[in-house]
This record gives structure tokens, sequence and C-alpha cells, in this order.
């Protein structure tokens, strides 16, 4: 009889680590800026892909997190994890732009959270049972609701590392930089392609990426105080936008 239940056990938990699910988030990027992000999930294939058009306070301007690619082709930022041989860490790759003419292929590793569960603190989110976890997430602090019934340890964006698929996350205090599941889809249907091919993109690691992007914002900056009157000074934002402010080779 025990052999029987640690038979029907295993088929179980093969059949739910064998269903392709689909996630589709609300991303609120911004106080006056939201957009959807689909996560796919099918097997150790994932993939979660942003879409390019943005709204604005309830009206739909076409926008491109990425801009817009030689030709007036618009496109979607991606973010897909790799196969890891090290369960502590991940590889992520996204699509990205530091200039409206050019297009990146960056490559991200990121070491697993120390996330701090409380079991004590549940909610319903998608018609799934959720427990909280919170972290500091490249210098943000950060709660997250995972459901234990959908068993992989992925998440929107790159957030990964609980013992289930991650349905909200958000930078805890404020009203955006968060991402809320609106629906969960299990065995979907969908054509997707866990392995696009971005011909053209420049390939770059993370960190050089982001001095790219932060040169760029020191020269933003340095030509509005340049056109400022004389005597005045703009006070601009210490930290970079969005969840992630500080990476591992600041601290």
């Amino acid at each position: 009889m025990q052999k029987t239940f640690l038979l029907f056990g295993l088929i179980i938990n093969s059949l739910l680590f064998s269903q392709k699910i689909h996630i589709k988030y609300l991303f609120v990027r911004s106080p006056i800026a939201t957009l959807s992000e689909d996560l796919y999930i099918d097997g150790n294939k994932v993939i979660s892909i942003q879409d390019s058009i943005i709204h604005f306070n309830n009206v739909q301007s076409e926008g491109s997190i990425n801009d817009i690619i030689p030709g007036g082709k618009k496109v979607k930022a991606f973010y897909f994890i790799s196969n890891s041989t090290n369960s502590n860490d991940r590889d992520f790759f996204f699509t990205s732009d530091v200039e409206s003419y050019d297009n990146y292929f960056v490559h991200d590793k990121i070491t697993k959270p120390l996330w701090k569960i409380d079991n004590s603190s549940t909610k319903k989110i998608a018609g799934y049972n959720c427990i909280k976890a919170t972290t500091n997430f490249r210098g943000s602090n950060v709660v997250a609701y995972y459901a234990k019934d959908l068993p992989y340890s992925v998440g929107p964006f790159k957030f990964f590392g609980l013992p289930g698929v991650i349905l909200d996350v958000r930078v805890e205090g404020k009203s955006f930089d968060l991402w809320k599941a609106e629906k969960v889809e299990t065995n979907y249907t969908k054509n997707i392609n866990f392995n696009p091919d971005f011909k053209g993109f420049t390939k770059v690691e993370i960190k050089r990426f982001i001095e790219l992007k932060d040169l760029k914002r020191r020269k933003f900056q340095a030509q509005v105080q340049k056109e400022t009157l004389p005597g005045e000074k703009v006070d601009f934002p210490k930290e970079r936008f969005g969840v992630e402010s500080v990476f591992e080779w600041e601290k």
C-alpha cells in the first residue's frame, strides 16, 4: 500500500511539472504608465515577454520599451532564463536600448535572492492561494506572493527563487514598480518560441550595458543643467529608475 501511494505521488508530481503555464501580468511601470507582461513555462523552458504598447492614464499610446529598430518595426522586451547548472543563480537575457537607434541583447546573471517566507500571511490571486515572501532585490525591498500549487521557481521580470510561481511582486511602499497576475492559464495551446533570434542586436554583458545607460543619464543631466538660468540648479533623482537601483559590483 505504501508503494502504491508513493507511485501515485510521483505520477501527480510529474504531471504538475509537465504543465504548460501562461501567466498574464499587469506591470505598473510608473505612476502614469502600465503595460502587460506574459510569462510562459514549458518544463524547464521559461520566457517572459513585455508588450511594446504602453498605456498612459487609460489612454492607449503606442510606445516601446526598446523604442523602434531600423525600419520602424516595433520590438518587445524579452526576458528569458537559460538552463543553469547552479541552482543558486540564473542566466537572464533581455533586449533593450540605450539610444533610439541601437538595440542590445543583454546577458545578466543573478544570484538567488534571500527570501524570507511568511506562511502566516496569505491571499488569493487569480484563483490561487499565495504565500508572502520578502527580500532585497538589487537595492529595492520587495514583497512577493507565490503559489505553491504552481511548482516552478519563476516569476515576472527577473524574479525567482521561491517554491512556486510568483503571482504578485512589488517594491515596498510604492504604488508602481509592481507586477500582478491578472490571468493564469494552464496547458495553453499557443505556439511559443522559447529561443528567439535577435540578429542585428549588439550582445553585451549587464555591467557594460548599465555603464552605457548611466553615461547617457549623466549627459542628459549635464545638458539640462547647462540650459537652466545662471545660478539655478536642477535636483535630479539620486537613484536609478526602476527596481534595480544597486548592482552587485557596486556594493
